[in-house]
């Protein structure tokens, strides 16, 4: 289960990372940068055991990268929204299956979660 949750945060930060540079540093339109990050992270070769997930992961991740600059304002701060939507996919792996909208709802609830805790804590 570590391995699997290991597996989960680091394809997820990679994805939120990848699409946060590339709206950022890049002027790449959000949906574009998602986009981009998608297709590239379907690429790379994951073990048949973790089935689709690492995918999953990535595509997830980057939904939660496209957030802007005024909410998201360290590379730190991308590594706890990570964080946090890769504890959700692992707690939600087994529920809602078939409908749509997981990702994205995990990616949402992550940065959510993230700058609530921050505002309150800030």
């Amino acid at each position: 289960m570590s391995k699997f949750f290991l597996l989960k945060y680091v394809t997820f930060f990679i994805g939120c990372m990848s699409c946060f540079i590339l709206h950022t540093q890049f002027a790449i339109p959000a949906v574009i940068a998602s986009c981009i990050t998608g297709l590239v992270g379907s690429f790379i070769p994951f073990p048949k055991q973790y089935e689709n997930h690492p995918y999953a992961a990535i595509y997830a991740g980057s939904f939660a990268g496209m957030c802007s600059q005024g909410l998201i304002t360290s590379y730190w701060e991308l590594a706890i929204i990570s964080l946090i939507g890769a504890m959700l996919y692992v707690l939600t792996a087994k529920m809602f299956t078939g409908f749509g909208g997981k990702l994205g709802s995990i990616a949402f609830i992550s940065v959510a979660l993230f700058v609530l805790a921050k505002g309150i804590v800030l």
